[in-house]
This record gives structure tokens, C-alpha cells and sequence, in this order.
């Protein structure tokens, strides 16, 4: 008897960690728990190959920037890249063909007999990224089923025009979770169905499973992690480096395109010698404290038992986006959400208790594992 097939859609090839983290995991655990076949469908738009590629070619004032950055900064941008890609081809079972636009998508219908979208931002209808492909429009044989999709903030229901389009696709789901809250109740008001919140693919492994994956080296010295998406604030930078002067302990960030970009050396920070998932695992694991913008740098953080803040600007307030807050109170550490301009002034030095959150991250997991055990019982 041949070995079910599975194909997972989401954003696998975006130089991002948790993006790459959360689709290793999602992978891995199909496959060992349930003894079944999967592909990562290799889906690339135009909107993600801009986003990622070497060169964006929209007619924006950003694309030109980045343009400019990456000739500046040649060696850097393909060292950064280079981590990235080689994640991706060592580590990721994807499908031999890449796929640029969902009608190449057409020739999979019927290879599968489940196809999942998801998890991360794949139905966030207003990343550049965006593609109704990630709501399985090309799938028209086998099941179908979203595991744990962020909505990125953005209310479906508000944000588009043509509704009923996107209703009418999720209501050939057999399965639909989502991430959080607020996306919960813009897809049952949408879709008329009771959806749950299922955890982030990453919970799906254990901190010490994360690095048996891996082998994570140990690294000697002491230091603070900070991994963020926006380096270009001098404010923020100038509280990182109050806090780093305080606690005598150098910061590292992965992204030495910023780095450079914004002279994040004249704040002390330094950039870690190489980039991508396993860099981001080796500074998670050995950190002593962890400053994050990230969901997954949060989630990591409380997976790893870390002293960690996630933090913003203050002129951030987003009220629709509750990606942070929401993994906080799963996680039942509210009062790790600061404002970075202010933390230096706090008593920044506070530990955490992790025996609640251990508890909640068990439950979190048994969910997710109950959620899926029910889709796979289903194919």
C-alpha cells in the first residue's frame, strides 16, 4: 500500500527564520508522526520573488532603495541570501518544480491527497506576497485543510472588496484553524463556521527536539540577541545600546544588510558572522537575554526559556493587529510587551517564571496534535 501524500503551501521561501522554521516543522512532524509522504509545494510570486530576490523591480520609491543597498552591499546581500537558500535546499522537502504564478499551480490536482496551507501569514490579503493561491484556489481533488494561517492583522472582511470570492473558496475546506484571536473572528464572521486557534507550527517541536534537529553549537560568550525586522530607528537603537551598556553584554543581530545600512556599529551592535535559521537556533539557544519584534522570536524565546522583552515603537498602534499581544497571553507573559524607547528605564533586568508558561505551552501542543491527528484521520 502506497504512503499518502501530503502538500503544504506557505511562505517557505522567504528570507525569514520563522517563516523557514514554521514550514521545517510543520513538514517534519507530518511525516514522522503519521509515516506519510510530503511536499512543499515550491511557490514563488512575483510579489515574494521582489520581496526576496537580489533585485525588486516594482516602480517604488522602496524598491529603489533596496536596489541601491544590496550594489552598496554585494558580499553581505549574498552571504545573507546564501544562508537562507542553502536552509532551504538542505533541510526542505520541496517539490522538484517551482511554481511562479497559481495557473502553473493547475498540474498538482490531483497529486495529493491532502494539500494544507499554512501556517504564517499566507492569508495576511495585503502582504506584498499575497496570493489566492495560499487559499488552495488550484486544488479541485483531495482534502483540504489550513493549518494555523495568520491574518497579519489585516480584517478580510474590511480590507478587500470582493468577499464572497474568498468565502466561497474557504468554504471547500474541510479543515480551517487560524493563529489569533482577531483572525478567528473576522473568519467565523466570513465563513459562518466555529474556527479554533491552533499554535504555530514551530510549538509543534520541543525545545530539545529543536536542537537535536540541528546539532546548535554552544557559543562562550555572553550576549544579547536582538531580533528584529526594523533597525532604522535611532531611538530604539539608543535604548539597545543603554541596555547593553547596562548589562555589559554585546548585542548581535542576524541582519547584516541592516547593519551596515544604518552604521548599527556605531551603537555597539554587533552582526553575527552568518544568517538564516540555524544562525537564528545557535543565538536563541545561547543567549542571555533576547530582545525580539518578532511572533516567532517570542515563541522561540518561551520555548527556550529565555529572559526576553518583545518590544515596539511608540507610535505603533495597530489595533486590528494583535500578533504579538496574542502569543503573549497564550504564553501568559503580557508583561514582556514593552515599548523599547521606555525599557531602559524599567527594570529591564526582571526574570521569568517559566512554570505556568510550560504548562500552557503543553496545552497549546495537545491541541495542535489533536487538530491534526483529526485531519489525517480524515484522508
Amino acid at each position: 500500500m502506497s504512503k499518502k501524500k501530503i502538500g503544504i503551501i506557505t511562505f517557505h521561501s522567504s528570507h525569514n527564520c520563522g517563516s523557514m522554521l514554521q514550514a521545517y516543522a510543520l513538514q517534519t512532524v507530518i511525516e514522522s508522526r503519521y509515516g506519510v509522504e510530503v511536499e512543499i509545494i515550491d511557490f514563488s510570486n512575483s510579489g515574494s520573488r521582489n520581496l526576496y530576490g537580489l533585485f525588486d523591480f516594482r516602480l517604488k520609491k522602496s524598491a529603489i532603495k533596496h536596489n541601491l543597498l544590496t550594489i552598496k552591499h554585494w558580499k553581505l546581500v549574498n552571504e545573507y541570501r546564501g544562508d537562507y537558500i542553502n536552509f532551504k535546499e538542505k533541510y526542505l522537502h520541496t517539490t522538484t518544480q517551482q511554481f511562479k504564478n497559481y495557473k502553473d499551480l493547475e498540474i498538482l490536482n490531483g497529486r495529493y491527497d491532502l494539500v494544507i496551507a499554512g501556517g504564517d501569514q499566507v492569508w495576511n490579503v495585503l502582504c506584498p506576497d499575497a496570493d489566492d493561491a495560499y487559499f488552495l484556489n488550484f486544488v479541485h481533488e483531495g482534502k483540504k485543510a489550513a493549518y494555523s494561517p495568520s491574518l497579519g492583522g489585516n480584517n478580510i472582511n474590511e480590507v478587500i472588496q470582493d468577499t464572497e470570492k474568498y468565502k466561497k473558496l474557504l468554504e471547500q475546506f474541510d479543515f480551517i484553524s487560524v493563529r489569533e484571536p482577531n483572525g478567528q473572528k473576522w473568519l467565523e464572521e466570513l465563513t459562518g463556521r466555529k474556527i479554533p486557534i491552533i499554535a504555530d507550527p514551530t510549538l509543534l517541536l520541543s525545545h530539545e527536539e529543536w536542537l537535536q534537529k540541528f546539532n546548535i553549537p554552544h557559543i562562550n560568550e555572553k550576549y544579547i540577541f536582538n531580533y528584529a525586522f526594523f533597525h532604522n530607528r535611532p531611538e530604539a537603537n539608543e535604548a539597545i545600546h543603554k541596555i547593553s551598556e547596562e548589562t555589559g553584554l554585546p548585542v548581535y543581530i542576524l541582519d547584516s544588510k541592516s547593519w551596515a545600512a544604518y552604521r548599527l556599529d556605531k551603537y555597539g551592535i554587533k552582526k553575527f558572522p552568518t544568517t538564516g535559521p540555524i544562525a537564528f537556533l545557535t543565538l536563541m539557544e545561547n543567549a542571555e537575554w533576547v530582545l525580539t519584534q518578532s511572533f516567532h522570536g517570542t515563541l522561540f524565546s518561551a520555548m527556550f526559556h529565555k529572559n526576553f522583552w518583545s518590544y515596539r515603537a511608540p507610535s505603533v498602534n495597530k489595533p486590528g493587529d494583535d500578533r504579538a499581544i496574542a502569543i503573549l497571553r497564550q504564553l501568559g507573559l503580557t508583561d514582556r510587551y514593552q515599548i523599547i524607547d521606555e525599557l531602559p528605564n524599567q527594570d529591564f533586568l526582571k526574570g521569568i517564571d517559566y512554570e505556568n508558561t510550560d504548562d500552557l505551552i503543553l496545552k497549546l501542543r495537545e491541541t495542535a496534535f489533536s487538530y491534526l491527528d483529526e485531519i489525517m484521520s480524515n484522508i
